[in-house]
């Protein structure tokens, strides 16, 4: 794992939020997966208060602040500081994978702590076994609160294959893109519990 400073960091967090605004800031998505017995959805969204958090580092900024910083190019290293703990040191390694997470193959699973104390009901995880986002529970969508850069299989037990990924803006009321499906899965072949929220796709 590299070791970062924050001159090193800065760029690193700045590429992310630009293309964490263009993928993921105020979307909605619905992630399909395949249980073992049936066909199940989670319900994820990603807010621009989410995205310091996930850097790791600290800021006597406002999450907002910090965001609209990265995003219009005034973010200084004067503005954040990295702690000697670790855990910054690997949420940078994966930040920049973190855009392309839900527009790829993936896979999900509830998170089984074996002594790691982690605030996250479940994970999900490319299938390059380099970065797992941990979700919790919200009210409406589910909210992402960590990046780890650690196979998502040895998070989560057991792992399932996510079938399909779609995504709407947070306002509107059905999911109208689909950023991911796997092979020989047919969006049309979903039970009723999926096509519901499928009214306005578009493949």
């Amino acid at each position: 794992m590299k070791k970062y400073d924050v001159n090193a960091a800065l760029p690193i967090i700045i590429n992310a939020a630009k293309n964490y605004q263009l993928k993921l800031n105020d979307k909605h998505f619905m992630i399909v997966y395949q249980s073992r017995q049936e066909i199940k959805t989670v319900f994820v969204g990603f807010r621009s208060m989410n995205f310091l958090h996930l850097t790791g580092v600290t800021s006597k900024l406002s999450a907002s602040v910090f965001y609209d910083a990265c995003l219009t190019g005034k973010l200084s290293e004067r503005d954040f500081s990295l702690d000697n703990k670790g855990m910054v040191q690997q949420k940078l390694d994966v930040l920049p994978y973190l855009p392309e997470l839900l527009y790829n193959n993936c896979m999900i699973g509830r998170f089984v702590n074996s002594g790691i104390y982690i605030k996250s009901d479940y994970f999900i995880g490319n299938t390059k076994a380099v970065l797992s986002v941990g979700f919790r529970y919200g009210k409406n969508v589910d909210y992402p609160v960590t990046l780890y850069n650690e196979s998502v299989k040895n998070l989560v037990r057991p792992a399932y294959k996510v079938l399909g990924i779609f995504s709407k803006a947070y306002s509107s009321d059905s999911y109208d893109s689909c950023t991911y499906l796997s092979k020989k899965q047919q969006v049309d072949k979903f039970p009723e519990q999926v096509m519901k929220y499928l009214k306005d796709i578009i493949i």
